[in-house]
């Protein structure tokens, strides 16, 4: 079950960490298989995408198809930039890319999810505000208060890695002292986000049954079972995402002192305390 090193001590088991190819390809399989299953949500049981109202009489519209682009793009966000974006220095997609290739990937990653989310915002807000008769309230439920606290959080965990760690990036003592928190909070926005989405799954699934008054079988059909599966899919993506950032049970290779003036070590970011070979290191 596990692997041995010569003092007989077990280094670690088949699954990990660090974990197999085969798990970080279920990982993005996940990750893929998340977005894909929202798309298919809002298009054939969401009413689909677009960018006005559908009137449906002269003084009544219809608003889902703005407000679908919110999920769409939230779904990109979290179960897929910003999971690759905490992979991107253990396992990138493009596994030859050298340390600094990886940080630019790193940082790229989580602006793409940072622009997903401003404007599966603004496809919320513009939802409830040109909805007629009657706008529909902003920022009234638990879901809207937990996604606006993972919002400004990722812009603040965004702007502390790009001030420390890439430009005008500090010095390295001060980048060793910053680097754990950049880590915390990495993964902490990753699981908020998550919970978020989790929950504002929830809630549009309560919307449904409410408005379409669905009882009985109703409540077994595709549009309420996708939904279900959708927050199953989340857990098991953070659980495997995660994972991989597990240090390994036992570390047979001696830890190496960062040295000014060695690129390769100063150039690494907080999102790898652990090479892809599984070496523990904290190159920052």
């Amino acid at each position: 079950m596990a692997e041995e090193v010569s003092d007989g001590q077990p280094v670690r088991l088949w699954i990990g960490p660090p974990g197999p190819a085969a798990l970080t390809l279920l990982t993005r399989l996940l990750e893929v298989s998340t977005f894909v299953l929202v798309a298919i949500w809002t298009s054939s049981y969401l009413g689909g995408l677009g960018v006005s109202p559908t009137w449906t009489s002269t003084t009544v519209n219809d608003t889902n198809r703005v407000f679908n682009w919110h999920p769409l793009l939230m779904a990109l966000a979290f179960p897929v930039f910003m999971a690759e974006a905490l992979l991107a220095y253990r396992v990138p997609v493009v596994p030859s890319l050298e340390r600094p290739q990886r940080k630019v990937l790193h940082g790229c990653l989580h602006a793409a999810a940072l622009l997903c989310m401003v404007f599966a915002i603004i496809a919320a807000f513009q939802s409830h505000n040109l909805k007629e008769p009657k706008a529909i309230p902003n920022l009234y439920s638990a879901h809207s208060f937990m996604g606006m606290f993972t919002f400004v959080t990722s812009i603040l965990q965004f702007l502390l890695g790009l001030y420390v760690f890439a430009w005008p990036k500090l010095a390295i003592k001060q980048r060793q002292a910053i680097a754990p928190l950049h880590t915390f909070l990495g993964k902490a926005v990753f699981v908020a986000g998550l919970a978020t989405m989790a929950a504002g799954i929830q809630e549009k699934t309560t919307f449904l049954q409410m408005g379409k008054k669905l009882t009985g079988e109703a409540l077994f059909g595709a549009e309420m079972r996708i939904p279900a599966a959708l927050q199953l899919l989340l857990i098991f993506t953070g659980l495997l995402v995660l994972f991989h950032h597990q240090p390994p049970a036992a570390n047979t290779t001696p830890r190496r002192p960062v040295r000014e003036g060695d690129g390769s070590f100063l150039d690494d970011d907080s999102s790898a305390a652990s090479s892809p070979g599984g070496r523990d290191e904290f190159d920052v």
